[in-house]
This record gives C-alpha cells, sequence and structure tokens, in this order.
C-alpha cells in the first residue's frame, strides 16, 4: 500500500495505532513491536481489528479526547511512522504469557501490568483478568516523510 493513500489517523476511527507519549521513544528506536489493546479485536469484521499485512499509521496523542462526548484528542504531528501488522491474537489477561508480551512497552511485561497498562491508556477502571485482549505483533515499514 503506497504511504501517500494511507488515512494518517487525524480523526478517530481509522485503521492504525494512537498511542500515549511515553512510547514514543520505543517507537523511534522500534523497541516496541507489539501493542495490547482491550477485547478481542482478532476477528476481521470487528470495526476495531487491524488488519494483518495492510501499512498502518502511527500516532501519538498530545492531549487525550473524549470519545463518547465527541471531543477528538490533539495529537503530535504525523512523523511518518508506519507499521504492518504481522499477527494478532486474543487471550484472557490472566492467561498471558511472557512470550505473548515479548515486544511489548515496558508496562506490559506481566498479566498484571497490562491490566495497569490497559486502565491508564483507556482511562479506566482496572480490567479483569478475566477480560480479553488482543495482541497487535509489527514490523516496521518505511516512513511515510
Amino acid at each position: 500500500m503506497a504511504h501517500e493513500k494511507l488515512d494518517r489517523l487525524a480523526v478517530y476511527g481509522g485503521k492504525g495505532f494512537w498511542l500515549r507519549a511515553a512510547y514514543m521513544d520505543g517507537f523511534g528506536d522500534k523497541s516496541i513491536t507489539a501493542v495490547v489493546r482491550l477485547g478481542d479485536r482478532s476477528d476481521p469484521a470487528n470495526p476495531r481489528n487491524n488488519p494483518i499485512g495492510e501499512d498502518l499509521p502511527v500516532r501519538f496523542i498530545r492531549v487525550p479526547g473524549n470519545q463518547e462526548a465527541g471531543i477528538e484528542p490533539k495529537l503530535f504531528d504525523d512523523d511518518g511512522i508506519t507499521v504492518r501488522v504481522t499477527a494478532s491474537s486474543a487471550r484472557l489477561i490472566r492467561d498471558l504469557t511472557p512470550d505473548d508480551l515479548r515486544g511489548c512497552a515496558p508496562d506490559c511485561t506481566t498479566p498484571e501490568l497490562v491490566r495497569y497498562h490497559l486502565a491508564t491508556i483507556n482511562n479506566t477502571c482496572l480490567p479483569s483478568p478475566n477480560e480479553a485482549v488482543t495482541i497487535f505483533r509489527f514490523e516496521y515499514r518505511p516512513s511515510a516523510r
């Protein structure tokens, strides 16, 4: 997919990844190669699924918005980071293994830390260990810049 055809996720709802600013360094040095998202998003028919094999933009949130209130977040300027999802899998938080969490951000190295990570990025209470999550693994693609 050509970069000029990518929806660079300027507004909520497109395919790709919006991330908190704390993860900029891990994407800048390409040490983060997987993300965990709440819910089972592994079904390609799920609108929150990020499809395997397509180039997708990565954007960083400067100021969180409020989707329920219709307030869009403010994003950092698009730095062109582009990834391609190579695999996705859904598991219960309690069943996550070190291998499942390989390549995730440093605050996602154990199932308990995943709960705090998800509560932080979603601004919610701690999810139950019995909740499903999806792990998206990806490779870096040439920058869109």
